[in-house]
């Protein structure tokens, strides 16, 4: 019972977030492959590294692998976290991101970041708030200048065990600009519900939905449906001390 009270939680904020379905919109299905990695380097400081690429592989409304698959996003986050608390952290971190990547109207950009994470738990559920401030430079290859802009994301999340071996996790996170003239504040969303199995104290698999929109014009959302598969790994460096 637990399990489907986190479910529809999590559908309910979900819904609060994700726009109509019309006819201006896009839709695309893919897949999402993930890295996620972290390590304790001592008591207060930890770091963690994060990788994916998103390929789209079918749009959805008229589905042709061949003429539709591409790869959309690379992504790379190296991050310092320091622990306030068992409960509550801060981080800080760079990010190298690519879009279209391969193709000639690529779109690189340099972002960091800085976020505080507070985590608490309800019986046997670990739960999360993430409150970031991205400050993004992203390079106009057709002007060949590079704007500052910045927006503000929250993300609240869950972890629950299922057995020994398997949990459920789901997350949903919200993004707004903050910056001057945008064309709007709510611009993307992201939300994502897995099945994930602890391989060995080290190593746990997630496989699962993930969900992604772009705000792209007036009343127009690049809506993204993902199979996200991820490999988490983990290193404590105290215990080599």
């Amino acid at each position: 019972m637990n399990l489907i009270k986190h479910c529809i939680v999590f559908i309910f904020i979900s819904l609060l977030f994700i726009p109509k379905i019309n006819a201006q919109n896009f839709h695309v299905g893919g897949v999402f492959p993930t890295i996620d990695h972290s390590g304790t380097i001592s008591n207060k400081l930890d770091y963690s590294l994060y990788y994916f690429a998103a390929f789209p592989l079918f749009n959805l409304n008229k589905p042709n692998i061949k003429n539709n698959s591409h790869f959309l996003l690379f992504y790379s986050e190296q991050a310092l976290s320091y622990n306030i608390s068992s409960k509550f952290s801060i981080t800080a971190s760079y990010v190298f991101q690519r879009e279209n990547v391969v193709y000639n109207n690529y779109v690189n950009e340099n972002r960091f970041y800085v976020q505080t994470k507070y985590k608490h738990s309800i019986k046997k559920t670990n739960l999360v708030h993430r409150f970031r401030f991205d400050g993004r430079f992203i390079h106009n290859r057709y002007t060949n200048e590079t704007p500052f802009t910045h927006r503000l994301r929250y993300l609240i999340g869950f972890d629950t065990p299922i057995n020994e071996k398997l949990y459920l996790t789901a997350y949903e996170e919200a993004f707004f600009n903050t910056f001057k003239n945008t064309n709007s504040i709510y611009g993307e969303n992201w939300a994502y519900v897995a099945l994930g199995k602890k391989l060995n104290p080290n190593n746990k698999i997630e496989a699962g939905a993930l969900y992604i929109t772009w705000n792209t014009g007036i009343k127009s959302w690049f809506n993204q449906y993902y199979f996200q598969l991820t490999w988490l790994s983990y290193i404590d460096f105290r215990k080599n001390n």
